[in-house]
């Protein structure tokens, strides 16, 4: 299976309103609420694109339990919760819907003790040995755990499963040194990291070797609307999408990783992964709730990407 770990979830809620008038009482007519985190994110695009994975969590208090039943219930997958005292936040988003603008409210992350860590590392020790590619997403929510990727890396390889990282900060820095196979880092991130502007194509593809020197066999530098970046196994193109009437971008990144990984769980060739990857991102931005697309949806844009060879861009 794919397994997925997303150390900071949430109760995913968006409220829709007409107008969102500071100071006032606002009745909503609708609102929805689904399991979020970029891991879960990356679990049910997954089960999307036709393979099953199983979502390795940190919840607590009720929130959590909401976020367990959601799982299940509502995305029919498989939740390996690992229990904590502090409560799963709750993310609150205001859509004002004719003119399309989000404000969102971000609840602290739960707070994290030595102990809990333990446990975290001994759950995934038991279910890492029946997963084939795993992928570690998003930032922690508390700097206990600042190096539980770099933790979790080498023993996800010495289980023989292929490790995807999208994360930033702290997190990050310290799971790239740990070389997952893949990693995914937008244009940001990349920079923070190698410390230093990555303005052009050769800075970028420049930075994109380094990785590889580093030990990293796949690197995706996500370039948002402009597609991504993808270099591996002596394959390097920009891969850029075709123009959308974009609904919600939220969980396109989250829904590339899915499509990448499942391409690690078929054996397939970098460039099918990425053409994939690129069409699975834009399929996600058409609908409003993360990773409700589908197989036809995704295989019908994988016919409209664009595909540049580095050896263009670089002329």
């Amino acid at each position: 299976m794919i397994l997925t770990f997303t150390p900071n979830p949430c109760v995913d809620k968006t409220v829709f309103v007409d107008e969102l008038a500071l100071g006032s009482k606002i009745r909503s007519q609708r609102c929805t609420c689904i399991p979020g985190g970029k891991g879960i994110n990356v679990a049910r695009a997954a089960k999307a694109l036709g393979c099953d994975a199983a979502s390795l969590t940190i919840l607590g208090g009720r929130p959590g339990q909401h976020v367990q039943d959601m799982i299940v219930e509502q995305d029919k997958g498989k939740c390996i919760p690992v229990w904590v005292d502090s409560p799963t936040r709750t993310i609150t988003t205001v859509l004002e819907e004719p003119c399309h603008r989000q404000t969102a409210i971000f609840e602290p992350g739960s707070a994290i003790t030595p102990l809990d860590k333990e446990r975290l590392l001994e759950t995934f020790r038991e279910y890492v040995s029946q997963a084939l590619v795993v992928t570690f997403n998003g930032a922690v929510s508390d700097p206990v755990l600042d190096d539980i990727y770099a933790q979790m890396i080498p023993i996800a390889h010495e289980a023989g499963a292929a490790t995807v990282l999208d994360s930033y900060g702290a997190a990050f820095l310290r799971a790239v040194e740990a070389k997952p196979f893949m990693i995914k880092p937008n244009l940001e991130e990349a920079e923070s990291i190698l410390q230093r502007s990555l303005q052009t194509p050769a800075e970028q593809w420049a930075a994109m070797d380094e990785f590889h020197q580093r030990g990293i066999h796949w690197v995706v530098l996500s370039l948002g609307e402009d597609g991504a970046r993808v270099s591996g196994d002596g394959f390097q193109a920009h891969l850029r999408p075709p123009k959308i009437d974009e609904v919600n971008p939220v969980g396109s990144g989250d829904s590339l990783v899915a499509a990448f990984a499942v391409g690690l769980h078929e054996k397939w060739p970098i460039q099918k992964s990425a053409q994939w990857g690129i069409a699975a991102g834009t399929a996600n931005a058409l609908s409003w709730d993360i990773g409700h697309f589908t197989l036809d949806e995704v295989e019908r844009l994988t016919q409209q990407i664009q595909e540049i060879p580095r050896t263009e861009e670089c002329v």
